[in-house]
């Protein structure tokens, strides 16, 4: 959002993030929503990579709870990053979970490294889906699952210009697409099994919570404290636009999940 002040995600919309969404995470639904994503799956002894971890909720949910042997985390935000690394410490979590910065492009890992693949709410910063589903295929061990969700839109038309002035409000690089792209792209790269969910009712509800909390105390005290009583109100505003986006159902949450082919 606008008060990003170093990157994409800077130290106040981190602290921001997670005051609204949770410790450790930078997208809504925390842990609940991150158990929905993996539901029915045995995650007991896997190797995980979390591809846009941000500060790191979901690697350490997936360790803790789910039982995975290890995560990698991997960003291209410094800052997140290191709010992932300090969270590891304060878990003691340093044998099992581990976070890296990379820069955009092909995944820097070997070819069949991973169990499962898991994203959180980080693929519409990526243009290039099929690219990226190809090269999670690359580094997926035959049988592995990709498991993820994230924000998309209705259809891959042309945004209408309510949701390209939301785009725009946000000051993110927002590259969101449908449902039916997403499965496209991972059945031509060798995935089967494809399952969807479409959570657009979900976070309208939710957003319209976040928003009324975020707007009467005591949580709005606490946002002014955090960035200020001006982006407080931009933040609000934005919100806004995003609930109208929610409304009309273009822009669309959802989870999709596939195994890779043997």
């Amino acid at each position: 959002m606008s008060i990003t002040d170093d990157g994409e995600y800077g130290q106040k919309q981190i602290d921001f993030l997670e005051l609204i969404w949770g410790k450790g995470f930078l997208s809504p639904g925390g842990t609940t929503e991150v158990d929905l994503v993996v539901d029915g799956l045995d995650l007991s002894g896997l190797h995980i990579l979390d591809i846009g971890c941000g500060c790191g909720g979901a690697v350490f949910h997936l360790i803790k709870q789910h039982g995975a042997a290890s995560a990698i985390g991997i960003d291209i935000e410094p800052l997140v990053i290191a709010r992932a690394t300090q969270l590891t410490k304060e878990y003691d979590l340093t044998d099992k979970a581990r976070f890296e910065v990379v820069t955009p492009g092909k995944l820097p890992f070997p070819d069949q490294h991973f169990d499962m693949v898991f994203s959180k709410d980080a693929f519409l910063h990526i243009p290039d889906k099929e690219t990226l589903m190809a090269d999670i295929a690359r580094v997926l061990k035959p049988n592995g699952i990709i498991a993820a969700s994230d924000w998309m839109r209705l259809d891959d038309n042309p945004p209408s210009q309510v949701m390209q002035d939301y785009i725009a409000a946000e000051g993110l690089d927002m590259h969101m697409c449908s449902l039916d792209r997403y499965s496209k792209a991972l059945t031509n790269a060798g995935f089967a099994n494809i399952k969807r969910q479409d959570r657009n009712a979900w976070y309208l509800d939710l957003a319209e919570q976040e928003w009324q909390s975020m707007t009467t105390e005591p949580m709005r005290s606490q946002v002014v404290a955090c960035i200020g009583e001006a982006e407080a109100n931009e933040t609000s505003n934005i919100w806004r636009q995003m609930i109208g986006v929610l409304e009309i159902g273009e822009h669309r949450p959802g989870h999709f999940r596939a195994t890779k082919q043997s």
